[in-house]
């Protein structure tokens, strides 16, 4: 048997649903939002994931 990469394990590229700004999610496991210190629940109905900036500024309003 041949070992091959999973090709099904890319980076994600999407846009914010706040800002629209442009990022990746890498889906093979380590994405950065893994690290971020802000977090939130799971996103609203109708968005997806939030660019750095939004997701902290969120997590901001969340906390006051």
């Amino acid at each position: 048997m041949t070992d091959r990469p999973d090709n099904s394990l890319k980076l994600r590229t999407l846009n914010c649903s706040r800002c629209g700004t442009a990022f990746t999610c890498d889906l093979s496991g380590h994405c950065w939002c893994m690290d971020e210190t802000a977090k939130l629940p799971m996103p609203l109905d109708g968005e997806d994931c939030l660019c750095q900036a939004c997701l902290r500024a969120a997590a901001e309003t969340v906390s006051k």
